[in-house]
């Protein structure tokens, strides 16, 4: 009896297997056709949707096909009443664009429109800045104008094999006047359309907004992201992984965990995925990965029995090693040292007062998760500077301004040596790298911004290009400059300190940095999530590249966990070595 049992319940598995596999093979059919439309078709109607619940509803009307006819018919009712050029077709008849069935009959009176994006403000939640996407000549009348010279011709079309053996054929230039973009869909169907759009439900515990969503996602990066080519990533897998990993996500929290997973394999250390989440509160310790080893590198609160320099054996029952694997499979970092800071953090988080079990020098202790990160704050008076000796300053590129810097040139002049922390991210105080510079910054291409009218990034038009063009200032303080790193520097930290590399303008000591730069841009999703990442292109000043690699440093530190256990800043003081010995080179 029992084996008879198993056969039916292996057959009504395998039943559901195969028909999850179909109905994910439909919905990245969905997928590619959902984002050439959003991406790249200027008509009206489609310019004017709800594109977060289009792709729940969408989702949810596949999900319902259980035959290619089906879902054919299907596209075409969720397609044609937002892009009513748009043309599915069997893939195995060979289909071509025809340019007449997008005409006028007298074109007298119209325009054209195509859309044009520098990164994408499509969907984003910043709609002013350095990512733009317009349909030209289309309204705002503001932002109507080119923003640069490359467009589609009007007889190219996207003509696409879209998976499920379907094809579709997207206009990307269309006709309009004061009508609308020409031709205009059927009212009625619109109208339908826009009922259910209403109707969405936005419930993360639903099955169609977590596929929604992960298509959504999805197109974001396969038309926008700036680093497919220095990232190893099959893109396309990814999707089928993540949509697969929604039919058993049960609630917010773990649809959330999903999207860090769908999204680490991007290596991109702007990515940042919230919501899902109530509160978050973290335990009273810190530790971190040091000779191989967990070591508990500050304790705050003076109860635990355990010190800095402590080994953790155990968390949970589980080595460190395998409670680490799973936190660090939802992160997305450029370099293996941002993976590991931003662990070290993630993983001593939790709900409010859950208890963690860890193991330290062979006794168990039990720990809580107490303090309220939202209450955490900034020191009120952090040290911005000080003088480490008489002829050795040291600065807080953390903390000190700008004005503090200008304030105190008339001792950083007399130093024989200047020490510069940017174990973290600057205080706005970049103009201080103009006091090192003997010449003007002649570095124009850095920052460069994707120019993108084509889907899957193909036919790459360009870059805008963008630099800070620093002049350098008096007085001049080069040659006695060393600067501190590891990766807690990323972005802002990482464009400072591509300068300091660039021009070797001083000795550079610790870590690499994060390997991750370039202005953020963040959207939203249905359910309260929100996605940041990185939407440009940057690299070194010699045009070498920075993403994945950081900046490096010249003289390499290594924490040490007989240095923890002495309170030591290991980085600070071979810092100060090197600064004495340029003194006495000198």
């Amino acid at each position: 009896m029992k084996s008879y049992l198993f056969a039916f319940f292996f057959l009504i598995s395998l039943h559901a297997y195969s028909q999850n596999k179909q109905q994910i093979e439909y919905l990245k059919t969905f997928s590619k056709a959902y984002g050439y439309v959003k991406y790249f078709h200027p008509s009206d109607e489609a310019s004017e949707i709800e594109w977060g619940k289009y792709a729940i509803y969408g989702a949810k009307e596949v999900e319902k096909c259980s035959t290619k006819e089906e879902l054919l018919l299907c596209l075409n009712k969720l397609f044609l009443p937002i892009a009513p050029t748009i043309k599915f077709y069997d893939s195995s008849i060979k289909t071509d664009f025809d340019p007449t069935s997008v005409t006028p009959i007298n074109i007298a009176g119209y325009k054209q429109t195509y859309w044009q994006h520098n990164g994408v403000s499509t969907d984003m939640e910043y709609q002013q800045g350095i990512y733009k996407s317009i349909r030209v000549n289309k309204s705002p009348k503001s932002s109507g104008k080119n923003l640069f010279k490359s467009n589609p011709l009007f007889e190219q079309a996207i003509n696409k094999d879209i998976g499920s053996g379907i094809s579709c054929i997207v206009p990307m230039t269309l006709y309009f006047n004061k009508k609308g973009s020409y031709p205009i869909s059927d009212g009625e169907k619109k109208k339908e359309l826009d009922l259910a759009l209403q109707n969405v439900e936005i419930n993360p515990e639903k099955l169609e907004l977590r596929h929604g969503n992960t298509i959504n996602v999805w197109n974001v990066f396969q038309h926008f992201y700036p680093y497919f080519n220095v990232v190893d990533v099959n893109w396309e897998k990814e999707l089928h992984t993540a949509l697969e990993k929604c039919y058993s996500n049960k609630t917010a929290t773990d649809f959330l965990h999903t999207l860090q997973e769908f999204t680490a394999p991007l290596q991109d250390g702007h990515i940042r995925v919230k919501g899902g989440l109530p509160g978050i509160f973290r335990l009273p310790v810190s530790w971190e990965w040091i000779e191989n080893k967990l070591v508990i590198t500050k304790v705050r609160n003076e109860d635990l029995d355990i010190k800095p320099g402590d080994i953790v054996s155990k968390i949970n029952d589980q080595t460190p090693e395998e409670f680490f694997k799973p936190i660090e499979n939802r992160i997305s970092a450029s370099t293996k040292g941002r993976l590991d800071f931003i662990a070290k953090h993630t993983s001593v988080t939790g709900y409010k007062d859950t208890e963690m079990q860890i193991e330290v020098n062979g006794r168990i202790l039990i720990l809580k998760h107490e303090e309220d990160l939202s209450l955490i704050q900034q020191p009120k008076n952090p040290e911005e500077y000080k003088v480490i000796e008489e002829s050795i300053i040291y600065l807080n590129i953390n903390y000190i301004t700008s004005g503090t810097i200008n304030k105190i040139m008339p001792e950083l002049l007399k130093a024989q040596a200047i020490i510069c922390d940017l174990r973290g991210y600057p205080n706005s105080n970049h103009d201080f790298i103009s006091h090192l510079l003997k010449s003007d910054d002649t570095t124009k291409a850095w920052m460069l911004v994707p120019q993108i009218i084509y889907p899957n990034q193909e036919k790459n038009i360009g870059y805008s290009q963008h630099g800070w063009g620093l002049k350098a200032k008096k007085p001049y303080l080069g040659g006695k400059v060393i600067f501190i790193i590891d990766a807690q520097a990323i972005s802002y930290a990482e464009s400072y300190m591509a300068y300091i590399e660039g021009y070797k303008l001083a000795t550079i000591v610790g870590q690499p940095t994060a390997g991750t730069n370039g202005n953020v841009n963040p959207f939203k999703l249905p359910g309260d999530y929100k996605i940041s990442w990185t939407g440009m292109k940057v690299v070194k000043h010699n045009g070498s590249q920075l993403h994945g690699i950081g900046i490096l440093p010249d003289v390499y530190v290594y924490k040490t966990i007989s240095g923890i256990a002495q309170g030591k800043d290991e980085f600070l003081d071979k810092a100060i070595e090197i600064a004495k010995e340029k003194i006495i080179t000198n």
